[in-house]
C-alpha cells in the first residue's frame, strides 16, 4: 500500500517542487521572463539567487525523482525493457542533476563559454531526450503489466509532443522559455500517469 501512494506521491511532489523553484525564482530574478528564457539561467552563474535555486531548488528536485525510480523498480516486473526504461528515467534525473550542479554562464548564452557551462549544456540536453526516451521504452515494455491500449496510445502521443517541444528548443527562439516549460509538463506528466497505472496493477 506504501509502494502505491509513493508511485503517485513522489512525482507530482517532484513536479511540484520543480515549479516552485521556478515561479519563486523568476519573482526575485529582476525582469525575467518565463516566456523567452531558459529555466537554468535561475540558477547560472551571476544570477541573483543561483546557488539556492540549484541546492534548494533543482537538485531536491530530482532527489524525489531518485526516489521514484526505486519505488517503480521494487514494483514493476522484472523484464529487460522494464529495467531499461528506468535506466533511462534516471539518466534524464542524473543528467540534470549534473546540470544544477555545473550552473550555464550568466543568461545561458555566453560568446566564449565556460567548462561549467559546457558541462551544463551536455547534461541537459542529452538529459531531455532520456526522458523522452523511457517514455517510450516504457510504453513498449508494458505488456507483462498493464494490457490497456489506452495506456500505449497515450504515452506515444506525450511521447510525440515532448519531442516536437525538444526540438523547438533553441537560444534563438523568442519563445524558448515556453517550449521547455511545455517539455517539462509532458514528461513529468506521462511520470505521473505511470506511476498511477503502475500503482493501480500493483
Amino acid at each position: 500500500m506504501k509502494n502505491r501512494s509513493l508511485l503517485i506521491i513522489l512525482p507530482i511532489l517532484s513536479l511540484l517542487w520543480l515549479a516552485s523553484t521556478i515561479i519563486i525564482g523568476g519573482i526575485y530574478y529582476p525582469n525575467y521572463s518565463h516566456t523567452s528564457q531558459f529555466i537554468s539561467e535561475l540558477g547560472a552563474t551571476g544570477s541573483p539567487y543561483g546557488n539556492y535555486i540549484n541546492y534548494l531548488g533543482f537538485i531536491p528536485t530530482e532527489l524525489l525523482m531518485f526516489g521514484f525510480i526505486a519505488v517503480c523498480y521494487k514494483t514493476l516486473p522484472a523484464s529487460y525493457l522494464n529495467k531499461l526504461g528506468l535506466l533511462f528515467i534516471f539518466f534524464y534525473s542524473a543528467s540534470l542533476t549534473i546540470a544544477s550542479l555545473y550552473p550555464c554562464d550568466f543568461e545561458c548564452k555566453p560568446e566564449t563559454p565556460t567548462t561549467s557551462h559546457l558541462i551544463h549544456i551536455f547534461s541537459a540536453l542529452p538529459g531531455y531526450l532520456g526522458g523522452i526516451t523511457s517514455i517510450l521504452v516504457l510504453s513498449f515494455s508494458s505488456n507483462n503489466w498493464n494490457q490497456e491500449p489506452s495506456f500505449k496510445i497515450a504515452s506515444f502521443t506525450i511521447a510525440i509532443l515532448a519531442s516536437s517541444a525538444f526540438l523547438n528548443i533553441s537560444s534563438d527562439s523568442n519563445i524558448v522559455g515556453v517550449y521547455q516549460r511545455i517539455l517539462e509538463v509532458l514528461i513529468y506528466s506521462w511520470f505521473i500517469f505511470f506511476g498511477y497505472q503502475l500503482s493501480r496493477q500493483s
